[in-house]
């Protein structure tokens, strides 16, 4: 432990102080312009972790609402990960896709959290590289080209990946996209597509994916690439029955249903996987993020038939440079065994209600916010100017909140209308609903400022 993170927040300094805006500004005469808003917003430097809490250079102590964009969801610098990074990097650092125990370790670690129909993985080293290869292997499969993806959806920044993100406003500006790609109204119940409300939809906008289907398709779908919720798109929990009715409609055409878990996944929402509390198996899982701890990891789950079929079953067709690498495994492999015995599950479960509910009452005392939603450790409020017209806020407005709450000691990395609330498992519940009440506070600064 590199510090005590018991007293966050604790500010010693301004925010930004004057070591965070020195070294901010020697790191900004070389890095590009483009990166992250609350990065740019709050220009604070990041020198350590420790558990839900990081310390920036001028020794402030921040309370991390944001496992560090849903990485860290074991906290920061878990001793057991360093370890076993430390101790792997000790042995060999990297030799391509060559099995090495570690892997070996990784694998039989990670199937025994996944049933039977996932059991064969092939690894890569970020969130869009995996969606790209599931593109692929879909393709490979099923010898069709189509994909239905739905609105908001979020699944990384390559070309195929921005392809399935149905409207997402990051996208625009770098098309004509890859061909196939048919969007879906997502099931948003507080934006409802069919304007219905949730006790009397009966997942009414089923029938919407079905339409798509109908009318937009050759009938020749590959895939359903879908988020059992929706994270980066506004942390939305699709309906069981939405799920079940995705995996029907791939069960009739021969399409493999693909559930992006790259962020839901690892004990976010609460279960191991995220598709665990819906009863429905996806043919092919996509998990990365919070699976290493911060060091670079994502990986495909499907069956054997499925990944050795086709082109993409062919010797080195799935071959990446630094896929697979030994220390993405050791560091796997370790998360694994941290989360073997469920406690810190039932902690991010624990806390996560104690959490929802306490947002509940601040969303009650505030009509900048709109909705509450979540499962798990992934919770959101919607922000609103209008809540009848639910018509979004202003960006202006969530940047001063951001920095209203840096200043209180309380970090998130989000910089939309959806204020994404996603601490790591370990938190304590006196720390997260501490945390809850200086967003309490936050908002009353914006809402009379």
């Amino acid at each position: 432990m590199s510090f005590d993170p018991s007293p966050a927040p604790l500010l010693r300094t301004e925010v930004p102080g004057p070591r965070s805006r020195e070294l901010w500004a020697r790191d900004a005469a070389h890095h590009a312009s483009n990166s992250s808003p609350a990065a740019q917003w709050l220009q604070l430097v990041i020198e350590d972790g420790c558990g839900a809490v990081v310390r920036d250079v001028d020794g402030n102590l921040f309370v991390d609402f944001s496992s560090g964009a849903v990485v860290a969801n074991l906290g920061h610098a878990p001793p057991a990960v360093a370890e076993a990074l430390a101790a792997e990097a000790g042995r060999l650092m990297h030799f391509f896709d060559f099995a090495t125990p570690a892997r070996a370790a990784f694998f039989e670690a990670l199937a025994r959290t996944l049933p039977p129909a996932l059991q064969t993985f092939q690894m890569y080293s970020t969130g869009a590289e995996a969606v790209e290869a599931a593109l692929r292997l879909a393709k490979s499969f099923t010898g069709n080209y189509e994909v239905i993806s739905f609105h908001q959806a979020w699944h990384g920044r390559t070309l195929g990946a921005m392809s399935l993100m149905g409207g997402f406003p990051l996208k625009r500006g770098y098309g004509p996209f890859a061909p196939g790609a048919l969007h879906a109204p997502n099931p948003n119940c507080y934006r409802c597509p069919l304007d219905l409300t949730r006790d009397r939809c009966a997942a009414a906008c089923t029938s919407l994916v079905d339409r798509v289907y109908a009318q937009s398709s050759e009938q020749r779908l590959a895939a359903v690439v879908v988020e059992p919720v929706q994270g980066v798109g506004g942390v939305i929990p699709f309906p069981p029955e939405f799920l079940a009715h995705l995996r029907r409609l791939c069960d009739r055409t021969g399409a493999l249903l693909i559930f992006d878990e790259i962020l839901t996944g690892v004990g976010r929402t609460g279960p191991m996987w995220a598709f665990e509390d819906s009863g429905v198996v996806p043919d092919v899982l996509l998990a990365g993020k919070g699976l290493a701890g911060g060091y670079p990891i994502s990986l495909i789950a499907s069956r054997r038939e499925v990944l050795d079929a086709g082109p993409f079953g062919r010797p080195g067709a799935g071959a990446s440079t630094f896929a697979s690498g030994n220390m993405a495994c050791a560091a796997g492999t370790a998360i694994l065994g941290l989360l073997e015995d469920g406690r810190v599950l039932a902690n991010g479960r624990r806390v996560g209600e104690s959490m929802l509910a306490a947002l509940r009452d601040v969303a009650a005392r505030h009509h900048i916010v709109g909705d509450v939603r979540g499962v798990g450790m992934l919770l959101a409020l919607e922000l609103v100017s209008d809540r009848t017209a639910k018509t979004a806020v202003e960006p202006a407005l969530v940047r001063r909140l951001i920095e209203a709450l840096a200043r209180r000691g309380v970090l998130v990395t989000g910089a939309g209308p959806v204020l994404r609330i996603t601490p790591p498992l370990v938190i304590s519940e006196e720390m997260a609903l501490a945390g809850v009440a200086l967003l309490d506070d936050a908002l009353g600064e914006i809402e009379t400022g």
